[in-house]
């Protein structure tokens, strides 16, 4: 096989020596032209080394602010020469990715080692390189654009342990943990949804140029990836510029079905009252709550108003 390129920021490692770790796992690794990113500017000169090195596929580790710039410096400064596959482990607020990729652990430097082993000993390993569109969204307050691969807004970004919780594992213990998680989620999201809506909470969606509409809503997602969350496996999308939309409107009635299907394990594509599930390539809204990007939070700039454009395909890597 041929030469991995890693780039890890360790920055996102404050705890449990994982750095040290990770870099234990790559020393006794061959093959491997390891990066560790303190600034933003470091990703354009290991990218530039990655090209020269002709790398074979590239490993981050690292939190949002990394992968969104690895991202952002792939499509905008086109550093690279070809469509390079990237892996991307869990770390911290990334954990929402690497699970939909299939890390089935929240270790980063097991995910690594488990990866190379892959990598170095299966010939099968090209099989696991699938193919996702990116989401840029535009109107991001501080920062300007974001590039990333799952957006979600309404009632329940407000629950911060599912964006930063650990991946739970395959085991049967592990298994109904998550189903009393997501039964813990619906009771308070009910429980909030028979409560008055406040002003404030409401957004403006506007989809594909069809009209906009205004409401509050437990949940508005659009991704490009085959899962949503808790690992929610969704209908593959009918065209490949195009990504899937979610929303789920904030009354008791729309969080009970919600609920059903995120015990199910897989979102249907009826029409039901209150929940819609689409595919779109665009969609502006206007909101004045946060929203949540591949696990990490922002706000809109003060006008409140987020454009959300589907761009160019990268390859992935699936963990498992």
């Amino acid at each position: 096989m041929g030469i991995i390129g890693i780039l890890s920021s360790p920055s996102s490692f404050l705890k449990n020596d994982e750095m040290n770790k990770i870099r234990s796992v790559i020393s006794s690794g061959s093959g491997i032209f390891h990066y560790e990113v303190e600034k933003h500017q470091d990703i354009t000169e290991a990218l530039m080394l990655f090209r020269k090195s002709d790398i074979d596929i590239i490993v981050i580790i690292g939190d949002r602010a990394l992968t969104s710039a690895v991202f952002e410096h792939i499509i905008e400064k086109n550093i690279l020469s070809r469509n390079i596959p990237l892996a991307i482990l869990p770390a911290g607020d990334n954990n929402i990715i690497a699970e939909s990729f299939g890390a089935h652990q929240s270790e980063p430097h097991i995910a690594l080692r488990k990866l190379l082993l892959d990598y170095h000993h299966k010939e099968n390993f090209l099989n696991k390189i699938i193919e996702c569109s990116l989401i840029k969204i535009e109107g991001v307050r501080g920062v300007g654009h974001l590039y990333g691969l799952f957006f979600c807004a309404g009632e329940i970004v407000k629950q911060k342990n599912i964006f930063n919780r650990k991946i739970l594992g395959q085991s049967f213990v592990d298994y109904f943990r998550r189903k009393f998680k997501v039964i813990g989620l619906i009771q308070s999201a009910y429980r909030s949804a028979l409560s008055r809506n406040k002003l404030e909470d409401a957004i403006r969606i506007n989809r594909n140029q069809r009209g906009a509409v205004m409401g509050h809503f437990f949940m508005l997602s659009i991704t490009t990836l085959d899962k949503s969350l808790w690992g929610i496996a969704l209908d593959p999308l009918k065209r490949k510029d195009f990504a899937h939309f979610i929303s789920i409107e904030n009354t008791p009635e729309s969080v009970m079905h919600v609920g059903k299907e995120f015990l199910k394990g897989h979102y249907e594509t009826k029409d039901i009252a209150g929940h819609i599930i689409t595919d779109i390539n665009h969609a502006r809204f206007v909101l004045q709550t946060a929203f949540v990007l591949d696990g990490s939070y922002y706000e809109a700039c003060d006008s409140g108003e987020i454009l959300i454009t589907i761009m160019d395909r990268l390859k992935f890597i699936r963990l498992s």
